[in-house]
């Protein structure tokens, strides 16, 4: 394994480990305020940092990039509505396990939309993820914490993270990454602004502890670890990538379980182990 691929891998080890941190910090900051207004401080900071960047590439821009970035930021608006929401109601820990999920759905859903037949590894990694949802969710109950609705919000924000890698996959190869990612925010970011004024959440005056979570989740789970996977994904192979960023719910539930002190029991642990072998071995290449 050359060199680049090496720190390829341990930047994209990185960006996993960054958006695993984000449930634990999303769940803490959200009694402070609301999902919609949380997302817009987050994304309007996130902007704010991006904005000089983009007017230095701005001879770069083409005209031809507003359409796929408004559909790719609708997706990412719609996953980060419905997993913050989620959040109110169900764990950090299982929360980061159920949006895991997304990799086992987009296979699914290119079966379904694209008519491209998976491989018997997706079939079968989608059928061990799901048990591993059914465990996590109906059986485990030593929390308090049975299936509701915040399960289902998230699974939601699953499907919409499947719907994002499949645009972004379509439309990234023919547009320039810095440009899709800035759009994609503003999208977001509008969205949030629109979502949380249209219910008259808008508030920028809260506790110190929202505007920490809020900028540590822009710098850090959005702008670097968005930039770093771009890097990462010119130095590797996409399945690769896949199978490392698999890591996500995993250290989302070990830091929930250090930050917040969720604990899941035996069939907890069952459950999210089922899910994240669902996961690894629906990335595996299928033999020929």
């Amino acid at each position: 394994m050359d060199k680049p691929t090496i720190v390829a891998d341990g930047i994209l080890l990185g960006v996993s480990l960054l958006w695993g941190t984000s449930f634990a910090i999303i769940k803490e900051a959200l009694p402070a305020t609301t999902p919609a207004n949380f997302l817009f401080i987050r994304f309007a900071i996130a902007f704010l940092l991006l904005l000089p960047i983009a007017t230095a590439r701005r001879r770069t821009w083409q005209k031809n990039m507003l359409g796929p970035g408004l559909i790719i930021g609708l997706f990412l608006f719609g996953a980060f509505l419905t997993q913050a929401f989620g959040l109110v109601y169900t764990s950090a820990s299982r929360s980061g396990l159920i949006t895991g999920l997304s990799v086992i759905l987009v296979p699914l859903l290119s079966m379904a939309i694209l008519r491209q037949m998976p491989g018997h590894n997706p079939l079968g990694g989608a059928f061990l993820a799901f048990g591993g949802l059914y465990l996590l969710t109906s059986v485990d109950s030593a929390q308090g914490v049975p299936f509701n609705i915040g399960d289902v919000l998230t699974f939601v924000c699953a499907l919409l993270w499947a719907g994002h890698i499949l645009t972004l996959g379509h439309f990234s190869p023919r547009f320039d990454s810095f440009w899709l990612t800035f759009l994609q925010l503003i999208v977001a970011g509008m969205g949030s602004f629109l979502w949380a004024g249209w219910a008259g959440e808008l508030q920028i005056h809260l506790p110190a502890q929202v505007w920490g979570a809020t900028s540590y989740l822009a710098i850090f789970c959005t702008i670097l670890a968005y930039w770093g996977q771009t890097w990462a994904q010119k130095r590797t192979t996409p399945t690769r990538t896949a199978i490392i960023l698999t890591l996500e719910p995993f250290f989302a539930t070990l830091f929930s379980g250090w930050w917040l002190g969720e604990r899941m029991g035996l069939w907890g642990w069952t459950g999210a182990a089922l899910i994240l072998g669902g996961i690894l071995l629906a990335e595996l290449k299928s033999p020929q």
